[in-house]
């Protein structure tokens, strides 16, 4: 009898440990920068679907890092969403674009993207991720957006071209588990995600619309996020695209590091690119700001702090100590965070 409450106790420990739920205020806040690593090579296991899985990915190795930096949404694309976006919360930089995304209580939602003079916003948003989000939490969506630009930006010989795009969402959090990862030990849901997208391109010629498009194309994508509560998982921790068969397929995205720029008392503060020289420097390092620097960081591509400095308004850096490399330098003012990138 021992035996069996013993053991009935240890189940319950592991699933206590397992449950997961996952809210809006697990989701990363502007001013975070999260440090996401690829794998070319990955050699993992995916494991099934269900509870109880034990994902080991702690050979997963660095080919190259993926900054992802959480913007206040007013502050890019030139001021994009004060007009287009008025719901944005964040935006992240996705290539040359800008994706903007609401967070409310109840889902995490792709509203638009921007590439700084083109702003295409989404007629019909795409979830992401409902909260709250557990093991066995399910949702379908349909995304559509709509955009006109010139024939010569398109690179088709007529006067304009309307894409026009919808997006069918299937996601299941179908599996759950304990993730291992070289940033540490998580318990972590698994979303299936099925993204269907049907693109249809018609074309204006001599001042009208011909109602027969020119291009007709459909693609399904499948792909996993890993998505955990823990304080350090402010976005899926893990993610990857599959064949239509569920196995892997390409590279694997995972969570290297991540760097909370901003605090309680710091929320509602703007965030704005700053200015800096030389870039690339080799000994001292200035900021050209006209505020009083309250606080002064400076990571490595990695996530890792390699200089930190509070309460001294210090405008030339010494930064001889660096190694070689690529870092991003954030400081906080009164009224705004700041950041750029710069080479030593």
């Amino acid at each position: 009898m021992k035996k069996t409450l013993l053991f009935a106790g240890l189940l319950s420990i592991n699933f206590v440990m397992n449950a997961q739920t996952i809210n809006d205020t697990n989701i990363a806040e502007y001013g975070d920068t999260i440090f996401n690593a690829i794998d070319n090579s990955p050699s993992i296991s995916l494991g099934t679907t269900g509870a109880g899985n034990t994902w080991n990915f702690s050979g997963l190795i660095t080919n190259s890092i993926d900054t992802v930096v959480f913007y206040h949404p007013y502050f890019v694309a030139g001021n994009a969403a004060n007009s287009t976006f008025p719901l944005a919360t964040h935006a992240i930089k996705e290539d040359t674009n800008f994706v903007f995304l609401h967070k409310k209580s109840a889902s995490l939602e792709l509203i638009g993207l921007s590439n700084g003079t083109t702003h295409v916003a989404s007629e019909n948003s795409e979830t992401v991720i409902t909260f709250p989000s557990s093991y066995g939490t399910t949702f379908n969506d349909i995304a559509r957006t709509q955009t006109v630009v010139s024939g010569a930006t398109a690179g088709y010989p007529v006067d304009s071209v309307r894409v026009m795009s919808s997006t069918v969402i299937n996601s299941d959090f179908n599996a759950s588990g304990s993730l291992t990862t070289p940033l540490g030990v998580f318990s972590a849901i698994r979303q299936y995600l099925i993204r269907t997208t049907r693109d249809t391109v018609y074309a204006k010629i001599s001042g009208f619309w011909n109602p027969s498009p020119i291009v007709t194309q459909q693609n399904t994508a499948y792909s996993h996020q890993y998505w955990s509560d823990a304080v350090n998982a402010k976005f899926p921790l893990v993610s990857y695209d599959l064949t239509s068969a569920g196995a892997l397929s390409g590279t694997v995205s995972w969570t290297r590091g991540v760097v909370e720029l901003n605090n309680v008392g710091t929320k509602e503060l703007e965030r704005k690119s700053i200015s800096i020289y030389p870039n690339p420097v080799q000994n001292t390092l200035t900021i050209d700001n006209l505020d009083a620097i309250n606080k002064i960081i400076i990571t490595d591509i990695t996530g890792k702090i390699v200089f930190k400095s509070e309460k001294n308004n210090q405008k030339k850096l010494t930064v001889d100590f660096l190694n070689k490399g690529i870092y991003i330098l954030t400081i906080e003012t009164d009224t705004y965070i700041g950041t750029t990138k710069f080479i030593k």
